[in-house]
């Protein structure tokens, strides 16, 4: 929980407001809990599913909202592999096959704060949910709740991240 603390200049100078974890049992998006259920059910009585195991026909409904980051140990790297069309909003351009980190290209530091946050889900093998506000391109002033998964080849690291969010704009005062 204090991780996100210590990126408080950074959350600031992305636009992003009040940035927290939850946890998991506070989720209240529709989405995000049935992500997590499922995931949950996948995974049975192992420390994370495997990715082919996740049968997209299930959470369908659910592409716009959805990303899937494939994780690379030596070196450490993260890169877009799916990226639903609320996703792309929030990242203001589609980075689908490209690196988190490309994202500072698009939006100073907000790259940043995702690498180090998706890292910390991947070496913590564990979902993680997050929510807060923040200023999306093009759409203005949003509340977000998101819920990230991780997927693991051979059960030892997670090889891949499934996340899940929804963006409600903030009405004007």
């Amino acid at each position: 929980m204090a991780q996100i603390a210590d990126y408080k200049d950074v959350i600031d100078g992305i636009g992003a407001e009040s940035v927290e974890f939850l946890r998991l049992k506070e989720l209240k998006e529709p989405l995000c809990i049935h992500m997590l259920e499922y995931w949950k059910s996948v995974r049975g009585s192992r420390e994370m599913p495997r990715p082919d195991e996740m049968d997209p026909i299930k959470f369908a409904r659910f592409m716009p909202n959805l990303l899937m980051l494939q994780v690379n140990w030596e070196p450490f790297d993260l890169t877009y592999r799916l990226l639903g069309e609320d996703i792309v909003a929030a990242h203001g351009a589609n980075f689908r096959g490209r690196r988190v980190l490309d994202v500072n290209e698009h939006k100073s530091g907000f790259g940043s704060l995702l690498f180090d946050f998706y890292k910390f889900v991947a070496g913590s093998r564990r979902p993680y949910a997050a929510r807060g506000r923040m200023d999306y391109p093009g759409r203005g002033h949003v509340t977000f709740e998101g819920v990230y998964l991780p997927l693991s080849i051979g059960g030892e690291r997670a090889d891949r991240i499934l996340g899940a969010s929804v963006a409600r704009p903030v009405a004007a005062s």
